[in-house]
């Protein structure tokens, strides 16, 4: 499977998890939950080995703020609540077929 179909697959299921539409993540929009969503966006990216810059290329952001949520995941996840727990453990088990 190609980097941009696995994006797509991750993308399509923090969409699906967050009920927040595809291009709402990937948008500059700063409500919260939507900010939720790209950090469970960018998290899960990670996991599948995807760097810095080429989760910023396929996201279409620069690639400061991909960095700072990659490092700030954490704070994020306890800041964010019991809902963003939920949505995390969702969606890694949405996506486990990866990781088998």
């Amino acid at each position: 499977m190609c980097k941009s179909e696995v994006f797509q697959d991750i993308l399509a299921a923090v969409a699906a998890e967050t009920e927040i539409p595809e291009e709402r993540i990937l948008s500059k929009a700063k409500n919260a939950e939507i900010v939720d969503a790209r950090y469970l966006l960018v998290h899960f990216l990670w996991r599948q080995g995807f760097h810095a810059p080429v989760i910023s290329t396929l996201m279409n952001y620069s690639r400061r703020p991909v960095e700072k949520m990659i490092s700030q995941f954490d704070l994020r996840r306890r800041q964010s609540g019991k809902m963003f727990e939920m949505l995390t453990v969702r969606i890694a088990s949405k996506l486990r077929s990866y990781n088998d």
